[in-house]
């Protein structure tokens, strides 16, 4: 009996890790999927071409990104989470009723207390007193190089949703109160989408303007945030091709898929949410050219039937409108970025800058935005 004992706890022990390395065995091997198809996964993480103090974090990227069996697994993970308890792994998905998915809206804080939908989360008076001052002086700048600027916010799928959160209409959001404690002069530099996209809503209900499973608006739901753009440049300057501003231009059609980015990046379970997606195609006219990524965090769309440069700064919510707002510019940069470079806004000599970011991030308003140089440096001789 000892060698059977001592041959049963290397077993163990034999077995225990060849089941540790197996995935490290199956290096790069994600499936199988039991029927259900290839799962639509980010791009992977390149192996690092130079060795630097940065190159071991993307070795663990290249290493994480091909580990064998990872996605099989998380995905069952991620199953019996959701079994067990009902709710995700991901502290910032709040489910909602009907299967709708929200982002939450302040990530320190408990997913299931919704502070803002709650209005419990707000700018204190100092907080609002720094906004203004930055609003107001973003305007003084960009009206000293006579360039039409606006902040564009846009809105946490709550926001529009809310009867997918909680009933009743509810106290005001922290964007509410910092709009009504604005002065005039300073509430005009921001662009509030909302005004536009919940008279949207109700008129095209019950197709949606922001998919169940997707943190982004639909292009239904971008294209009011663009109509909402336009009326404010329209303002400000001269614009080609007004006419395309009305939905009348487009056909809207909706289509069945496996789930959006929340369901898909986050949860692994592309197929638990079935979703609908809403998208929209000009009826006449030419197809634009999409636009051409220069690298990580800059592209650019083209138009020879547009007029003017425009700037367009943001987070990824910009996405949504750039399609729209091609038909009426020559050139548009986009900029994934939280600050405005005035080195970039000197170098392209845009007719407009937009500075777009999304309703749960209006922290970032209180972070001084001009970054660089002066964006319209003094003429030769003064």
């Amino acid at each position: 009996m000892a060698p059977f004992r001592t041959f049963a706890r290397r077993l163990t022990v034999i077995v225990y890790l060849a089941i540790v390395v197996l995935p490290v065995v199956l290096l790069g091997f994600d499936g199988p999927w039991l029927g259900k198809g290839v799962f639509p996964a980010r791009q992977r993480a390149e192996f690092p071409v130079r060795m630097g103090p940065w190159a071991f974090q993307q070795i663990d990227k290249w290493f994480a990104d091909r580990l064998g069996l990872r996605y099989p697994l998380i995905y069952l993970g991620t199953e019996f989470h959701l079994d067990a308890y009902g709710r995700p792994l991901d502290r910032h998905i709040f489910f909602g009723r009907d299967n709708w998915m929200f982002w939450t809206e302040d990530a320190d804080r408990v997913p299931s207390t919704m502070v803002d939908s709650r209005g419990m989360l707000h700018f204190t008076p100092a907080e609002i007193k720094r906004i203004e001052a930055e609003l107001l002086s973003l305007r003084n700048q960009f009206a000293a190089c006579k360039i039409p600027f606006a902040v564009v916010i846009a809105p946490n799928k709550q926001s529009i949703y809310r009867e997918f959160v909680m009933d009743g209409d509810g106290s005001p959001s922290r964007l509410d109160r910092l709009l009504a404690a604005l002065s005039p002069a300073a509430r005009a530099v921001i662009v509030d989408t909302r005004e536009t996209i919940r008279p949207a809503k109700a008129a095209h209900a019950p197709v949606k303007l922001y998919n169940k499973t997707e943190t982004h608006w639909n292009e239904l739901g971008g294209f009011y945030a663009y109509v909402a753009i336009m009326d404010a440049l329209r303002r400000a300057m001269p614009i080609a091709h007004p006419e395309l501003t009305s939905i009348a231009q487009y056909n809207v059609s909706v289509r069945s898929y496996a789930g959006g980015d929340m369901a898909s990046f986050v949860l692994f379970s592309p197929w638990r949410f079935p979703d609908e997606d809403v998208s929209l195609q000009r009826k006449t006219g030419p197809r634009l050219i999409p636009e051409q990524q220069i690298n990580s965090n800059s592209f650019i769309a083209r138009n020879p039937d547009g007029g003017g440069k425009l700037l367009l700064i943001g987070d990824s919510f910009t996405h949504g409108p750039v399609r729209y707002l091609q038909q009426h510019f020559a050139e548009i940069h986009r900029v994934i970025n939280t600050t405005i470079d005035g080195d970039l806004v000197a170098r392209h000599k845009p007719d407009a800058v937009l500075r777009l970011l999304v309703e749960r991030n209006l922290e970032q308003l209180l972070v001084p935005q001009v970054k660089g140089a002066k964006m319209c440096p003094a003429p030769a001789g003064n």
